[in-house]
């Protein structure tokens, strides 16, 4: 018998992989992204005039941490044109699908959002 546990032991584990952090940006806009229960999705959006709205399904896909705004060092832009970033992390808990959603009305310095300028949505399939 301890044969065969120390066999088991040199052979190792393949218990589940480790879990996975994968990046949403501007460009994942209308994508599926398919993690694992366990990963996380951090959503980084470049402005900071978006709001994200959350996970559709919190059982599926919980947001793990608070929005972030993060606006770009002085004299980097023309201030109220949104320079910077917006972020928040989620973390996949189970299989299903769930979207993470954001908007904003502001897409520049006085200018109004037209059509789809003004929302985001990222879905999030775990496995």
């Amino acid at each position: 018998m301890a044969l065969l546990v120390l066999a088991l032991l040199a052979c190792g584990s393949s218990g589940p992989p480790p879990a996975r952090e994968y990046a949403a940006a501007d460009a994942q806009n209308g994508l599926t992204l398919k993690v694992r229960a366990g990963d996380t999705v951090r959503v980084t959006l470049g402005s900071t005039t978006w709001t994200i709205a959350g996970s559709s399904d919190p059982a599926v896909l919980e947001q793990e941490s608070a929005q972030v705004v993060s606006p770009a060092p002085t004299g980097q832009c023309v201030a109220g044109e949104g320079c910077g970033t917006t972020s928040a992390v989620f973390r996949a808990l189970k299989h299903g699908v769930a979207t993470i959603d954001a908007s904003r009305v502001s897409c520049g310095e006085a200018r109004l959002c037209a059509g789809a300028e003004g929302s985001y949505q990222v879905t999030v399939q775990v496995g």
